[in-house]
């Protein structure tokens, strides 16, 4: 997020009124100052610098010299000639007299204007030291500020801004309302947000008084402000927040703030999952918007219509836009995007060939229509993917062919090289479609997509084209290459980059094997011969041919036995055992492998597993001994903080409680533990405690309390997602085991209430807490009114529950969850028999519904139907 900054050109009043600063030397030198600056004061900004650099050349020794260098730098920066401004102040600025401090100014602003950001820093912060009681010094930290944000330097950005007893302190509290003040806080707050201290930016926001600001200032803390507390997962704050920055936006009356605010909005409706709302928002901005906001649109509606699956909404939204506004400046793109849409539906759906159809005529409208556009590359690798699947090679190929001339280097030009190597490959180019597979390997390393994506499949490809053509040279080095993938199992199919049937024989572990077995006929004395034994040993492995496998795997450790392999070896056999359900001999081989290869990076997986294979047997002090050693051989594992929480569990699960809760406070006391291991620590944490029985002997349920305080903790972190709503739900649990049935309910309710924002598990898990917590507070009421009401109440939201399985009280892409709707029938049942109420859906449709999914009480839930037979809905 870009702040405005603050530049003033320093004219001088008495220049600026025609008057004379000092007494000219003569009136030839009076003229010429005055000329100068005229030119200045009408922005004829290259008249202005020469004619203050002639005046200084004339009369170097003016009164007026000093402000006469400042303006010509002032010129210069103006002409963005901010090295010549630069030279020009530094080597003046002993002469400056009392004008230094604008002299450093404007050095520094030379400097970031010319992107030297840290010198511009520096520069600025010396402004601050040496001239304290300038009228620039607390603008000189501000701009300090900003000359770190845009290093993206957010700690030295908050040092500058929240030193104790520093200018800038000093000012906010002088002169809160000012807009120098304003910016600086505006810059602090982002330093917080860009490192997810999310409260301290709100807290610096919310504090600012709106009232105070310029309209643009006020529109940047509402931005700001709405991605805090978008990014902290507030959606209902930040919906309130991008309403507001829409109505300044508004006041504006400034096109790029209302559609970059559409744009924002939108953005957080999708995250909403509301993604109706969020395509009819974007659509605003497809007209009268500036072409920048126009194409985002179409590209976040055929984004979000892809995820959701609304491809033909979205279509006809960007057919629409097309005939009403055939001639937008952006109707390139809608096109295109239109067509992608059609095709991407194909994909999809290879029945829907009337797609397929509509996308090869939107492509070739826009190719007939739109020929210059910067857009017709991608237009013709879209079409080449037509003609791919039309099985119409010759044409692809051209339409690949062209795709690779006309696009920019990206992963499209890429995957545009890729499809000409394959449709070369079709038509049995060999040595044309090894060119271009060999290209997407070496041109694209700055693309890790495509690396990851496409590499190795081109590496495939080139090997099998270097077989075609009898090239032992190439095909040594691809596969040599190729091997490095392949075992790490990256040799699979990975359609991020092209449609599923672009993949031909790649992850096909028979082609794949066929492959290196026609290598090794070949090329029988190839020193590669261990690694393509182990690679066709892997490929048993990918098919799931666990016996293959092994069997493959211990004759290459006869044959090989000191061969570099011998780790990867070693484990795969291992694993293979595990798979094949040989866990004894998969037990002694892992442990074998930890004490023969103890600094191989397979190590700390070696040892997991064998924490895994005891914590599955039910041998918790096994595991804990096998997890824990995990984090204290190899620290620095990607598995060093998930071992600490499963050694926890472990102990836990041999009822060693005290120990489990000590696992679980080291791991989120560990400011490198990631935060999602720490969450499930403290979760936990809160279990633990909830099973271990209390030390207070006059209050046994005190455990309860304690990890209430607990999951209490998580709420504060997580107010909006799906891990406050269960911290929430384990609140509801102990405040049922402490008997206090009030703030129970409560809390339950928090979960499923119409704001929240918790998924369709939890809200049954809430709701069914919430009906349980009734009955039992049932049960001590005395009058049967009261009585029935609560029952009532509580029947009302097990019947809730139960009908998501009907596709109830779902929110849009939710499906009910089986495990929920059994529970919530099963506790409705007792009650339906005790109150004489039937379900809303009638006593069959839900005796019918139940023996689904409980088919083994289908004779008691038959006998049910029959007592219930007299109940009215």
């Amino acid at each position: 997020m870009a702040f405005l900054r603050l530049l003033f050109l320093t004219l001088f009043a008495l220049v600026l009124s025609g008057g004379q600063i000092f007494a000219a030397s003569s009136a030839k030198e009076d003229r010429a100052f005055a000329a100068a600056t005229a030119a200045f004061q009408a922005k004829i900004w290259s008249r202005s610098e020469m004619e203050f650099a002639q005046f200084m050349e004339n009369f170097p020794n003016s009164t007026n010299a000093s402000q006469a260098m400042l303006l010509q730098a002032q010129s210069e920066f103006q002409q963005k000639k901010f090295g010549e401004a630069v030279a020009l102040l530094k080597s003046n600025q002993s002469k400056a007299k009392n004008l230094e401090d604008q002299y450093v100014y404007w050095t520094g602003e030379s400097q970031f204007a010319g992107g030297n950001f840290l010198s511009a820093s520096d520069t600025f912060v010396s402004l601050a030291q040496n001239f304290p009681k300038s009228s620039l010094a607390v603008r000189g930290i501000v701009e300090a500020a900003s000359a770190q944000a845009q290093s993206k330097n957010w700690p030295q950005v908050e040092s500058l801004l929240e030193e104790t007893n520093g200018i800038f302190q000093y000012a906010a509290q002088a002169d809160s309302a000012g807009e120098t003040v304003a910016r600086g806080h505006l810059l602090l707050a982002q330093a917080k947000f860009e490192q997810t201290n999310f409260d301290g930016a709100a807290a610096i926001l919310e504090a600012i008084n709106s009232q105070t600001l310029s309209p643009q200032l006020d529109w940047q803390r509402a931005d700001l402000l709405c991605r805090v507390k978008m990014s902290a997962g507030d959606f209902p704050a930040a919906l309130a927040a991008s309403t507001n920055l829409l109505q300044i936006a508004n006041f504006q009356r400034d096109d790029n703030l209302l559609a970059e605010s559409r744009a924002l909005r939108a953005d957080l409706l999708a995250k909403m999952n509301l993604s109706g709302d969020a395509i009819a928002v974007y659509s605003k901005n497809l007209t009268n918007a500036p072409v920048k906001w126009q194409r985002q649109a179409i590209l976040k509606i055929a984004e979000i219509s892809l995820a959701q699956n609304q491809l033909t909404n979205a279509g006809q939204k960007l057919a629409d836009f097309l005939q009403q506004f055939s001639n937008s400046s952006v109707a390139d793109m809608a096109l295109l995007t239109l067509g992608e849409m059609h095709l991407k539906s194909y994909a999809a759906n290879h029945s829907a060939t009337n797609e397929l159809q509509a996308a090869q005529t939107n492509f070739d409208q826009f190719l007939g229509a739109f020929a210059n556009s910067p857009l017709a590359g991608k237009a013709f690798l879209d079409r080449g993917w037509c003609n791919w699947f039309a099985q119409k090679i010759p044409e692809s190929l051209a339409d690949f062919k062209s795709a690779a001339q006309q696009l920019p280097p990206s992963e499209d030009l890429a995957v545009a090289k890729f499809k000409l190597a394959d449709a070369q490959f079709a038509e049995q180019n060999f040595a044309g479609a090894r060119t271009n597979y060999n290209a997407v390997v070496n041109d694209f390393t700055d693309f890790p997509d495509v690396v990851r994506s496409l590499g190795a499949q081109a590496l495939y490809q080139s090997l099998r084209a270097s077989l075609e053509l009898n090239d032992p040279t190439n095909a040594s080095i691809a596969l040599s290459k190729l091997l490095k993938h392949f075992y790490s199992s990256e040799l699979m199919p990975n359609a991020e980059l092209l449609y599923a049937e672009g993949l031909g024989d790649f992850g096909k572990p028979a082609a794949a094997r066929e492959t290196f077995q026609n290598f090794e006929q070949q090329w029988p004395n190839s020193n590669l011969k261990p690694q393509v034994e182990f690679a066709v040993a892997h490929t048993y492995e990918l098919e799931k041919n666990w016996p293959a496998a092994i069997t493959n795997y211990e004759h290459w450790l006869a044959e090989f036995p000191t061969n570099e392999l011998l780790p990867r070896a070693s484990y795969a056999l291992a694993w293979a055992n595990f798979q094949a359900g040989n866990e004894t001999n998969a037990v002694a081989l892992f442990a074998n492998f930890v004490a023969q290869f103890p600094t191989n990076e397979l190590a700390p997986q070696a040892q997991w597993w064998l924490g895994d294979y005891f914590y599955g047997q039910k041998n918790f002090t096994g595991a804990e001994t096998n997890y824990e050693r995990v984090y204290q051989d190899w620290p620095a594992s990607d598995l060093a903080h998930p071992a600490r929480l499963m050694a926890g569990r472990a102990a836990a699960g041999r009822s060693g409680y005290h120990d489990a809760i000590k696992y679980f406070q080291d791991a989120i006391s560990d400011t490198n533990c990631p935060a999602d291991v720490a969450v499930q620590a403290q979760f936990a944490w809160g279990n633990a405690l909830m099973s271990y029985e209390s030390s207070i002997t006059n209050n046994p349920l005190a455990n309860f309390q304690f990890a209430t305080n607990v999951f209490v903790l998580i709420v504060q972190k997580y107010p909006t997602n799906d891990f406050g709503a269960l911290a929430l739900c384990y609140i509801g649990d102990c405040a049922v085991q402490l008997a206090n049935y009030d703030a129970a309910t409560n809390t339950y309710a928090q979960v499923f209430s119409t704001n929240s924002m918790a998924g369709i598990s939890l809200r049954c898990r809430a709701q069914i807490g919430f009906g349980m917590t009734l009955e039992k507070k049932a049960e001590l009421v005395v009058t049967g009114d009261d009585k029935n009401a609560l029952l009532h109440l509580a029947l009302d939201n097990y019947f809730d529950a139960f009908e998501t399985g009907y596709g109830k009280n779902l929110r849009d892409d939710e499906t009910a969850r089986e495990f929920w709707v059994k529970e919530a029938g099963l506790r409705a049942l007792p009650l339906m028999q005790s109150l004489r109420v039937a379900p809303p859906e009638g006593v069959d449709g839900f005796i019918t519904e139940m023996e689904g999914l409980l088919p083994q009480l289908k004779d008691s839930l038959e006998k049910k139907r029959a007592e219930f037979s007299q109940i009215k809905n």
